[in-house]
């Protein structure tokens, strides 16, 4: 495929992997994309062939699209042979995959504390090693992009068991930052506040909720996908982004100046008080 570089994904069937592919092709990087929801990927890979056609055949992004479920190291192991297969080469990684479920930690089912677990730091480690892997095999460096969440920095009632997951996704990229420098692998880490996705809009469709999140933001709007797609496209160039690597990167809009985003509040005054979605009503 010469030596247009290419970029891999993960989660690319949700909303901000989606837009962050996109933003990958648009730059004129061939782009991998791999999610467990294969139906879905392909109606993204799809999307993504259709824009890239449209550039003409000179500047069209190749698109790959790789059904893997992280948490299982045979697959990881599939997807990274492929993605050689393909191209011979891996040059970025956007590592955004990812699960979480609102519950009180008292309450939640060990089976639930365990999908945290698997996918998001389990999942983010294989994915990881995997991309390391093929850019130090490769010979040319690369850069590592690791999705996380405000949540892995700041409290975030009832959505515990994810944030110690992130948490963990946390120290993981800084420790990947250290060791991999010698393969000049940058690794980076970007925590991202309240943005519309499927994940967020059962709670922000609520009026009294948005409105709450507008108050607590001083930018003054919600995030959108495309934040966090130009921000992981930004780390990835090597041009712009050569000298950091080890940084986490708030893209919250200022929300966690004030410990926002706070998406559930009980009334302490009251013992067994129940928990109910946070607004200023």
């Amino acid at each position: 495929m010469g030596e247009r570089k290419v970029a891999l994904i993960t989660g690319a069937a949700g909303d901000i992997g989606a837009a962050t592919a996109q933003a990958f092709a648009a730059a004129g990087l061939n782009v991998v994309i791999t999610d467990r929801r294969g139906d879905a990927l392909d109606e993204v890979a799809a999307r993504l062939a259709a824009t890239s056609a449209a550039q003409g055949a000179a500047g069209a992004a190749h698109v790959m699209a790789h059904a893997c479920d992280q948490t299982d190291p045979e697959a990881t192991g599939q997807l990274f042979d492929a993605i050689r297969d393909r191209f011979g080469r891996l040059d970025c990684a956007f590592l955004n995959a990812g699960y979480g479920r609102y519950g009180a930690l008292i309450d939640l089912p060990f089976d639930q504390w365990k999908k945290h677990v698997e996918v998001n730091l389990n999942g983010g480690f294989l994915m990881a090693q995997g991309a390391a892997r093929a850019m130090r095999d490769a010979g040319r460096g690369g850069a590592i992009v690791m999705n996380a969440s405000t949540a892995a920095t700041h409290v975030c009632d009832l959505l515990g068991a994810y944030a110690a997951s992130k948490s963990g996704v946390r120290m993981l990229a800084k420790s990947l930052a250290s060791e991999l420098g010698v393969h000049r692998i940058r690794v980076n880490l970007i925590l991202p506040g309240v943005i519309e996705t499927a994940m967020t809009r059962s709670l922000i469709d609520d009026p009294a909720v948005r409105a709450d999140a507008l108050t607590n933001t001083p930018v003054g709007r919600l995030g959108q996908p495309a934040d966090i797609a130009r921000m992981a496209v930004f780390l990835c160039d090597e041009t712009a982004a050569g000298y950091i690597t080890g940084a986490e990167i708030l893209i919250d809009g200022g929300q966690t100046l004030h410990g926002y985003p706070r998406w559930f509040s009980a009334d302490y005054a009251q013992p067994g008080a129940e928990w109910t979605p946070h607004s200023q009503d």
